[in-house]
């Protein structure tokens, strides 16, 4: 096997394409849920999303062609309706970890609905990249996925994770989904 290969059929690549294929799935399919059951099962997904892509091989790109996007505004943008109406009044939060808090004498206010679909469609568009079957595209969309995960995702995956585990354990989130 090559490189490459063993980069693309590798066990950690295998477990990470698997958890985030079911990550897409389930946020796709958020408005089948109540709240306290969508927030429940992010609190369990995106820990290990993290986990499995950090745990991605590391690797240089092997095509000079840009790797396509499958996930398009009006995709995107529904997509975070969606959550955003699940969430309703408890999807804003602070962050203190943005660039912009470093200059900013208030908090910066954050939303858990463009931070789901900002990880969705990096997630998404490697999980589509990868089924094409292509060894080439298929190692680069990975090369790619880690790469983001590292310099903008990963970040936003903890913070989102902060605020999901304050509304679930600290509103009343029960009350809510039962009106």
């Amino acid at each position: 096997m090559s490189e490459r290969e063993d980069i693309v059929f590798s066990r950690n690549t295998v477990e990470f394409v698997t958890v985030a294929a079911e990550y897409c799935a389930y946020v796709e399919r958020c408005n089948e849920h109540t709240a306290k059951e969508f927030i429940g099962t992010l609190l369990k997904l995106l820990p290990l999303l993290y986990l499995k892509a950090q745990m991605l091989p590391e690797g240089e790109r092997v095509g000079d062609d840009e790797l396509e996007d499958f996930v398009t505004e009006d995709s995107y943008e529904v997509l975070r309706m969606n959550i955003f109406d699940i969430l309703a009044e408890n999807d804003a939060y602070l962050d203190v970890f943005v660039a912009e808090m470093k200059y900013s004498d208030t908090p910066v206010t954050k939303r858990i609905s463009e931070d789901i679909a900002d990880i969705y469609q990096d997630v998404k568009n490697f999980v589509c990249l990868f089924q094409i079957g292509i060894n080439e595209t298929m190692h680069d969309a990975i090369i790619e996925c880690k790469e983001h995960f590292e310099q903008f995702w990963g970040q936003t995956l903890v913070n989102t994770l902060r605020a999901l585990h304050d509304v679930r354990y600290s509103t009343n989130i029960d009350d809510e989904t039962e009106e």
